[in-house]
């Protein structure tokens, strides 16, 4: 991992310079215990020119804290974090006790973590998050359910432990991208990497390995996933540098209230206490923020940009002024990627930022045949487990109208697509937007984007559904549209006059796409059942389903390969609405 800090001889720089100076040596000596995991980038698909890739989520990948993704055998070294653990003692709890975000929880409150922490004995001083949670749920089984989101996180926060290998040197997480079982992800990390070289080489002919930055900011705690990404970049043959531009940042920067980063963080981005656990990562994104024209710097030299999963809302503050207007970031990664001169991916979260239209924030399918299609506020993630209060239903569709950050100007976007089952919550959504284009993206699976020639393609696992046309009526309400299922190596493309998809090619060879358990295939097969009958009605309970091929030709495709299909009718016909 590459840092770069503006010198400036005072103590603090001292401090962090041989902070870094010892993240590095302890990088070296990962690289150097990790150097048969380097990539195999032999099955890696021919590289094509694309400026956006757009992932699903879920891309599969061999580290330590996800072994069941290993293949059988791999070996991590000892200094490897296999798992975040936390530390449920009396000294651990009265130190958290004194962090102003815990000055919430009453005396009964503290009376049940303290009696918790007593039943631990010495089993107390590291658990994980698992045997964290039964152990206060022994005590008092809805305790931590029925915590807000602020005192839970924050509590969790205090209590996490940290895994040091010497002074200042915590464990970090390690990636071994060849040994991963399911390759896919491995391809397109490797073909993202392939991309940016793709684009430096525009510039320098000659050059070997791009630069990447990656992005943490869709999670709530941006610095977790510093080590995986910017060891998966490195091993598909990148430099990689961790910009630590999140919410708290750009506010901070905005505001110049660069003393106040802590206290922006767990206002804004909801973390606190993390100078503890990521003392050089958090060193770094004060110096950023003192010294802003660092990060804009590093913004123009960079091939590639990554941004992670977790909370769109989250990444699109970070890139948007306290008054919701475009930062200076902002505008120099736009105006690279209009000149074509960056590849911008993005995964999960990522994903669903990069929507020019309405930007999903959260629900179901089947929350948006209950409860319909809300602008507003999504509420906790926890509030389907928790017993948490809100005005929006949990499982509520809710979308932003101003949208996300504005790269992929053809439509609404969404993710985890097939496994979640969110055709109808697209497909609903969809429909309000401007243009009436909606693009949903499987997990492993990637939609590559050329921005120039309005076209699109697949790679990956499984596949991207898009539905378009879509038209609402009110009276009764009831929506309509054509929908297509494309996978690896079909595409199109998008006509942004007649709103829709043309000249798409579906790869004739066949193709197999992956049966795992996670993949619900329901609605390929009510679009099987719709070839064979002509047409499918389904009942879905609050709505009438009802999907028809345009032609015969539709459904020969279908028979020839089974998997991806085109120009399908789609209408959602809504009861008692």
């Amino acid at each position: 991992m590459k840092i770069s800090i503006k010198p400036n001889f005072n103590a603090l720089s001292c401090l962090l310079f041989s902070l870094l100076i010892s993240t590095l040596l302890l990088s070296l000596y990962s690289s150097m215990a990790l150097a048969s995991t380097a990539v195999n980038t032999d099955a890696t698909p021919p590289v094509q020119t694309f400026d956006l890739m757009m992932v699903g989520g879920g891309l599969v990948t061999c580290s330590s804290l996800s072994r069941q993704n290993c293949v059988l055998g791999s070996q991590f070294t000892a200094d490897a974090k296999q798992t975040s653990v936390y530390r449920l003692t009396q000294s651990a709890l009265e130190r958290a006790f004194k962090h102003p975000s815990l000055s919430g929880l009453t005396a009964p409150q503290k009376a049940i973590l303290l009696h918790a922490s007593q039943q631990q004995g010495n089993a107390g001083s590291s658990l994980s998050y698992q045997a964290f949670y039964d152990a206060i749920s022994a005590v008092e089984k809805d305790f931590l359910t029925d915590l807000n989101d602020q005192v839970y996180y924050a509590l969790l926060d205090l209590l996490e432990d940290e895994q040091a290998i010497t002074s200042g040197i915590n464990r970090q997480e390690h990636v071994m991208l060849s040994a991963t079982q399911n390759q896919y992800g491995a391809q397109i990390f490797s073909l993202f990497t392939q991309q940016a070289l793709l684009k430096k080489q525009q510039r320098q002919p000659q050059a070997k390995r791009p630069l990447i930055a990656v992005v943490t900011a869709s999670a709530r705690d941006p610095f977790e996933s510093i080590d995986f990404y910017t060891q998966v970049f490195e091993q598909a043959g990148a430099d990689v540098i961790w910009l630590p531009l999140d919410s708290a940042l750009q506010a901070a920067i905005a505001q110049q209230q660069c003393d106040q980063l802590p206290a922006l963080r767990e206002k804004i981005q909801g973390n606190v206490d993390r100078a503890r656990l990521y003392p050089v990562a958090t060193a770094l994104q004060q110096s950023m923020c003192v010294s802003p024209d660092s990060l804009y710097q590093q913004l123009l030299n960079i091939d590639g940009l990554f941004l992670n999963g977790g909370d769109q809302r989250l990444t699109l503050s970070a890139w948007l002024t306290p008054q919701k207007k475009p930062s200076k970031a902002l505008d120099i990664i736009k105006k690279r990627l209009q000149q074509h001169q960056i590849v911008i991916g993005g995964t999960s979260a990522g994903t669903a930022v990069m929507t020019a239209q309405y930007m999903v924030t959260g629900g179901t399918s089947h929350g948006a045949l209950t409860y319909g299609v809300l602008a507003a506020e999504a509420p906790s993630e926890r509030c389907e487990e928790s017993h948490c209060q809100s005005d929006i239903p949990a499982t509520a569709v809710t979308y932003s109208t101003a949208g996300g950050l504005g790269f992929f100007p053809f439509g609404v976007t969404d993710t985890h697509f097939s496994q979640r089952e969110r055709q109808v919550r697209l497909f609903m959504l969809s429909a309000l937007s401007e243009n009436k284009l909606g693009f949903g993206v499987d997990e492993n699976t990637a939609l590559l984007v050329d921005l120039r020639n309005h076209t699109v393609s697949v790679v990956g696992e499984h596949g991207v559904w898009v539905v378009e046309q879509s038209h609402v009526t009110q009276t009764p309400l009831s929506y309509s549209g054509v929908m297509h299922y494309l996978t690896a190596g079909d595409n199109a493309k998008v006509d942004v006059v007649t709103q829709s998809l043309n000249h798409i090619q579906l790869l004739s060879a066949d193709k197999t796409i992956s049966k795992q358990a996670d993949v619900k295939r329901e609605f390929n097969a009510w679009v099987d059942k719709a070839c064979v009958d002509g047409q499918n009605d389904i009942d879905l309970g609050q709505a009438k389903l009802i999907i028809k091929p345009q032609s015969q030709q539709e459904c020969d495709q279908i028979k020839r390969n089974g998997q991806h299909y085109q120009n399908i009718n789609i209408q959602l016909n809504l009861v008692n609405h």
